[in-house]
């Protein structure tokens, strides 16, 4: 162990780490962290686009379900679609200026994430105003494969 004192709680801390109940110090320290946020933003890793932008389709994905998209879109684009995906790599901070117009010019838009309730697309539409709707969600366990994307884009395609 270290011979270093840490101090540590859920209160607010100084400069110093040093726990502090003062509002002035609260204020401050808030404040710092703000504009901390600030900056990553100005550092923030803008999504990639896979396809040419307008496309009549638009996966929207973040993470390691990149590989399985790509290739269903491939799959679609062998059977005549206008396929193109947008990958982000990192989640947070989301800038929009990065990825909106994106979102606007495309056709039909899906995200497809590991999780049961559609959290990105949840936390792109909260950050943007921009929804989402349609969702290829996994959350059984398994990896994304292209062959489940592609099912699910033709279940929610024949329900429409």
């Amino acid at each position: 162990f270290s011979p270093q004192l840490v101090v540590a709680d859920s209160d607010e801390h100084d400069e110093e780490g040093h726990i502090s109940e003062d509002h002035g110090v609260r204020i401050a320290m808030v404040e710092k962290r703000l504009r901390k946020c600030e900056l990553l933003k100005q550092e923030a890793i803008a999504p990639e686009l896979s396809g040419e932008k307008g496309a009549d389709l638009l996966f929207v994905c973040w993470g390691s379900s990149l590989g399985p998209v790509q290739e269903a879109a491939a799959v679609l684009r062998g059977q005549g679609r206008q396929v193109a995906s947008l990958h982000f790599s990192q989640v947070w901070p989301l800038v929009p200026d990065q990825f909106l117009d994106i979102l606007q010019g495309a056709g039909k838009i899906v995200c497809v994430e590991g999780n049961a309730t559609g959290q990105f697309a949840r936390l792109i539409q909260r950050e943007t105003g921009f929804a989402i709707p349609e969702r290829i969600a996994r959350y059984d366990g398994l990896p994304f494969t292209a062959r489940y994307i592609v099912e699910r884009l033709a279940a929610m395609e024949e329900r429409a």
